[in-house]
């Protein structure tokens, strides 16, 4: 039996979303009819053999690997987003469901359902639908993003990863379209396609902004022997919050190891001119230079970062300037 269908008929946890009773009289083939001449239905099962239909009203975004629509449930018209892939990628998806099922953390995206279209060419998961995401966000506004949201961003995301890093796992794609922004301007993270577990990870998608330096395995290699991987997800965590701070990536050109010759072993330090600074907290810049550290031995697991309680509990000025003179000379 294929991995895909022993592991279907194994899901113990009930779907909650897509198959609560309809209030409505109509019959499931009333429904069909009434949505069959936009074009925009699809007749899904799942792995118990519980039909349902998904109403799809936008897509998102496109990627070879599937597509991102809105849209809801014919049963219940709850708002939702569905993640779309061709059955080559059924069991990929199978796996991110499972995971994400697994990590519940109120920053993660939440999912609901995983189904197959009756015609059998495609795999369908329904998860929460988000706001934008977080390039959109910032690009969609004209001023800076304020200095408190930055804080609470950061801690967010800083607490989310950390999250999935103490359950073992490595996100391992945290960029951009990954990061999604609710209506109440909260971090949602999303898109576990190339997560898996620590002793296990491999790079499946490489975007060179988001890779930190040290690396330089190729796609679907294994990562160097005693290399962390979550420090990927550090590293990818200070790209993405120096873009909300500075509207900028970080830098203008590939990221290599002779960069460390170029920015010294801290380059977080030498990243943020006066003026980024004044417009976010010293926690902010502080836990951003530890982030982005080009000394990967320097680099901090999000675990050290949360204990230093940077964003609960403010620094008296001594310490601050203390810390920021360790950051200068270390």
């Amino acid at each position: 039996m294929p991995f895909g269908n022993w592991l279907i008929r194994r899901i113990k946890q009930p779907f909650q979303c897509c198959y609560r009773k309809s209030t409505a009289n109509s019959s499931a083939i009333d429904v069909i009819e009434k949505y069959r001449k936009s074009g925009n239905i699809l007749l899904v099962e799942n792995g118990h053999g519980v039909r349902n239909i998904l109403v799809f009203h936008k897509e998102l975004y496109r990627s070879e690997r599937g597509l991102i629509y809105t849209g809801y449930c014919a049963t219940n018209r709850v708002p939702v987003a569905f993640k779309v892939v061709p059955l080559t990628h059924r069991d990929n998806l199978i796996e991110e469901y499972m995971i994400m099922r697994f990590l519940c953390h109120e920053n993660i995206l939440k999912v609901w359902a995983l189904d197959f279209s009756v015609r059998g060419h495609s795999a369908v998961m329904t998860m929460d639908v988000a706001r934008c995401d977080l390039y959109a966000l910032i690009n969609l506004i004209d001023e800076y993003v304020p200095l408190l949201q930055l804080d609470k961003w950061m801690e967010e995301l800083i607490s989310a990863v950390n999250y999935v890093h103490s359950n073992d796992y490595v996100h391992g794609d945290l960029n951009y379209k990954n990061v999604l922004i609710t209506e109440g301007l909260c971090i949602k993270i999303a898109d576990f396609g190339s997560a898996d577990k620590r002793s296990n990870f491999k790079l499946t998608r490489y975007d060179p902004l988001f890779v930190p330096p040290e690396l330089s395995c190729r796609l679907s290699e294994p990562i160097p022997y005693g290399y962390d991987p979550r420090l990927i997800d550090v590293w990818s965590i200070g790209v993405l919050m120096f873009y909300a701070l500075t509207k900028q990536p970080p830098f203008t050109e590939v990221v290599t190891k002779s960069a460390t010759d170029v920015h010294g072993n801290c380059p977080g330090d030498t990243l943020l001119y006066q003026e980024d600074r004044e417009r976010c907290s010293v926690h902010y810049s502080i836990v951003l230079s530890k982030l982005m550290d080009f000394n990967v031995k320097r680099r901090p697991q999000l675990i050290h970062v949360i204990n230093q309680n940077y964003f609960n509990q403010p620094l008296i000025q001594d310490q601050l300037v203390a810390e920021q003179i360790f950051q200068m000379f270390s």
